[in-house]
Parts: C-alpha cells; sequence; structure tokens
C-alpha cells in the first residue's frame, strides 16, 4: 500500500536528499521550458531524435495487449502515444511535478524509487528506463527491482548515456549534487545484464542526435563538424538502410546514447 497520496498520487518513497535533489533538477527544467520552450539541459531536436530511436525499439517489442512500465517516466513522452490501452501504460519517477505532467496524458503514475519498487513480480510484459541508471546511486539493486517485476522472456528497453565524460558532474560550479554517477558503453552493458543477471542480449542501436547540432556529433580530434560534412550525412541516411547508416557513423563519430534491449531469461 502507498504511504500517503499527493495530488491524485501513490507515495511509495519518503523525502530525502536524493530525492529533494531530483526534484529541484525537474522544476528547473519544466520552469525553463515554460519560460522559453526549451530543454535547459538538451537541445530540443536532439532529445526528439533520442527519443524517436528508443520509440522504434518500444513499438518493435510491444503487443496489442502488453503491459508497460516506464521506469524515470518524466512527463510521460516516451509512452503517452503508444498503441495500447491507457490501463496498460504505468509509470515511475520520484518528481511530483513530473508525474502531474505523464499523469494528465492518461499513465497510472506513482511515485516511487527503483529501490521501493511497489508492482507485483512477473506483472510487466515490456519495461523501459531511459536516462535513469546513470543516476541511481546503487546499480545493481535498481537493475534486480527492475527485472523483478518483468516477465520471463519479457523485454527491457534500456537507454544511457554512452561514454559520457562525467568531469562536468565533479567540479564546484555544477548546481545539483547529484546528477550523473557513472557511464556506459556496448561492452559494460553485455556484461551487466548477460553475465551478472542472466538476461538474454536482444539488440542495441545508438543515437546521435541530429546531425544539425554539429557540437554533439564529432569524431577524433575534432569537435564540430563544418555544415558540408552535415549535409552528406544527411543524403547518406536516404540511401542506406537504417543498420548500415548506424555502422557508418558508430566507427567515425561518438554517438550521444545507447540503447540496449534484453530479455528477461531467469527469475529474480
Amino acid at each position: 500500500m502507498p504511504a500517503f497520496y499527493k495530488e491524485g498520487v501513490a507515495f511509495f518513497s519518503e523525502t530525502d536528499d536524493y530525492i529533494e535533489n531530483y526534484e529541484k533538477i525537474a522544476k528547473d527544467h519544466l520552469q525553463h521550458q515554460e519560460s522559453t520552450g526549451e530543454n535547459p539541459f538538451i537541445p530540443k531536436d536532439v532529445w526528439n531524435e533520442i527519443e524517436r530511436g528508443t520509440r522504434i525499439l518500444v513499438n518493435k517489442y510491444l503487443t496489442s495487449d502488453s503491459k508497460i512500465l516506464d521506469v524515470g517516466v518524466g512527463m510521460g513522452r516516451l509512452i503517452q502515444d503508444i498503441d495500447i490501452q491507457n490501463e496498460q501504460k504505468f509509470g515511475m519517477d520520484i518528481s511530483l511535478v513530473y508525474l502531474l505532467e505523464a499523469k494528465k496524458k492518461g499513465i497510472e503514475v506513482c511515485f516511487s524509487k527503483i529501490e521501493d519498487m511497489p508492482y507485483r513480480e512477473s506483472f510487466f510484459d515490456l519495461i523501459v528506463c531511459t536516462d535513469v541508471l546513470e543516476h541511481v546511486i546503487d546499480l545493481n539493486l535498481c537493475i534486480n527491482k527492475i527485472l523483478s517485476v518483468l516477465k520471463s522472456n519479457g523485454f527491457l528497453i534500456i537507454r544511457v548515456p554512452y561514454k559520457e565524460n562525467l568531469r562536468q558532474y565533479t567540479m564546484p560550479e555544477c548546481p545539483y549534487e547529484y546528477v550523473h554517477l557513472r557511464n556506459f558503453d556496448e561492452d559494460n552493458l553485455n556484461l551487466l545484464f548477460t553475465k551478472i543477471f542472466g538476461c538474454k542480449f536482444q539488440e542495441r542501436t545508438f543515437s546521435w542526435g541530429s546531425p544539425s547540432v554539429n557540437s554533439l556529433i564529432h569524431s577524433s580530434g575534432i569537435r564540430f563538424l563544418d555544415k558540408l560534412k552535415v549535409s552528406l550525412f544527411k543524403r547518406l541516411k536516404r540511401f542506406v538502410s537504417t543498420s548500415s547508416y548506424q555502422s557508418i557513423l558508430s566507427k567515425r563519430f561518438h554517438p550521444v546514447e545507447c540503447n540496449f534491449v534484453v530479455s528477461k531469461s531467469r527469475n529474480l
């Protein structure tokens, strides 16, 4: 049972320093977005492109009768328009201001840390967890909790920043106590989920964001692409398959984020 309700949202976690820190990030995000129309932490076209890549995977592994959980649902952008009934869409987060936005989109939400996971074991067919695992304190405990509510042979879609430089979060001028606490690549994700948690690897994809945002697409020793090079890669995307395009980009450029899909093959 929830500890209490607030504004129609069930709370399963008590407030602490970690939650207060995250709520501050969320409020700063929404206030900036309301006043400027922009996300203060990431350019809009990059954000849209990253979510588009994850949404492709959600639709691929989703069936019409799937129950889906978005861990770190935020404002509900990722799952609001997927083609299943609203009563099958669930979301959890530790920001009330985010959850109230997600609730407006027909998502059944709750306020909970992953460590306090409130759902029944083996309940969901598909779980998505995007831009979350780089934030958590106890990574293995959180993954264990997420997998515990996933059905056997159900699918988990993770999205994390790819080989991120964490120095910015160690600087005194960083406005938040807790931001990103670790980084990931495809190999440590593979080892983590297949060797430690016994999942079966399904696929991985990368997101480079919008090629118009030069500062986020860089090759070795080059931080900004000139307009001609960006234009060439836009054209290339029209003439090759998605897998071929991603293969070419992965050899030349540094992705912004990585999507990693596994299926649950043992009970936890």
